[in-house]
């Protein structure tokens, strides 16, 4: 219990003071969503980078060694789950432009500020091995959640190649992992000045992205709470989290490798959904309501994984 009170404690510590410095006026107007562009567009990117470009093995023998059957079957319980949001939404009989809102809060897990956090700081956790995961499964996020939202105001066809080209284009985390990944498959390791500068701007990403989505919860407009908003939290961390648990089992995946799996998959929707939502015409206030009820959702379901596999 002692060790997962020193992982969570300072991750939702840390929120809980954004929150409160929103609450109490001390962001000034713009700040937040200013915070929230740092973090999305020049800090987070940093730690990509500077996670994996620190002189790999070269030629991809950090991949063959570490093995990519994590990523594999997060990457696949991810699809699993993106579609079956799809075919829930429908379900429910949601409007057509409501359905990519939904699946892609269905799905799209808070890997950067939350599984981030509290992965760095977990036992047996390397550091470059957890980027060769989530720098992956970031990318796979950006794009199926591009994809749901442009199927979702266009439909699905050829319409919506021109759209979707546009923003993974656009798409800071798609280009860091991108280079990153690169700079560790061949060995790379950024020089001098530019390295120091580019791993100072990382070791900022995880605590300013901390208080800066706790002040961003605090100051979403959630509206009216609707039934959805409860079926993507339950998909997003209950069924997620028990498909990566049953692969795991299948696969037989232990020790710190299935921790890394279930906490990844079991972490609330990403706060970048609600930003993308609004930018690519979805439904806001759905998917500020799902970032806001999961984040809260997710708290006991991520102390139940730490206590589990810490012991």
């Amino acid at each position: 219990m002692n060790t997962v009170l020193e992982l969570l404690g300072p991750i939702f510590l840390l929120v809980a003071l954004g929150a409160a410095l929103q609450r109490g006026g001390f962001f000034r107007a713009g700040a937040v969503p200013g915070l929230n562009r740092l973090c999305y567009w020049v800090t987070l990117p940093a730690l990509i980078v500077a996670s994996l470009a620190r002189g790999g093995p070269g030629a991809g023998a950090g991949w063959a060694s570490w093995g990519g059957r994590e990523l594999l079957v997060m990457a696949g319980v991810t699809l699993v789950v993106a579609a079956l949001g799809w075919l829930a939404a429908g379900a429910l009989r949601l409007p057509w432009g409501e359905r990519g809102t939904f699946t892609q809060a269905f799905f799209r897990g808070n890997l950067a500020f939350v599984g981030l956090p509290i992965l760095l700081k977990a036992p047996g956790v390397d550091a470059a091995a957890l980027m060769l995961l989530l720098a992956p499964m970031m990318v796979l996020y950006n794009v199926v959640a591009v994809a749901v939202l442009v199927a979702s105001r266009h439909g699905l066809g050829w319409a919506t190649v021109r759209p979707l080209a546009g923003e993974w284009l656009r798409n800071p985390i798609i280009w860091a992992s991108a280079l990153g990944g690169l700079a560790y498959s061949r060995g790379w390791v950024l020089p001098g000045a530019l390295g120091e500068t580019i791993n100072l701007l990382g070791k900022m990403a995880v605590p300013l992205a901390l208080v800066t989505i706790g002040a961003v919860l605090t100051a979403l407009p959630t509206g009216a709470w609707r039934a959805a908003t409860w079926g993507a939290v339950a998909g997003k961390v209950a069924l997620s989290p028990l498909l990566g648990w049953a692969a795991a089992e299948a696969l037989g995946i232990v020790g710190p490798d299935r921790l890394v799996l279930l906490i990844g998959l079991a972490c609330p929707t990403a706060v970048a959904s609600y930003t993308m939502a609004g930018e690519m015409g979805g439904d806001e206030a759905l998917a500020a309501q799902t970032v806001v009820a999961s984040t809260l959702a997710s708290g006991p379901v991520l102390a139940l994984i730490l206590a589990l596999g810490a012991g």
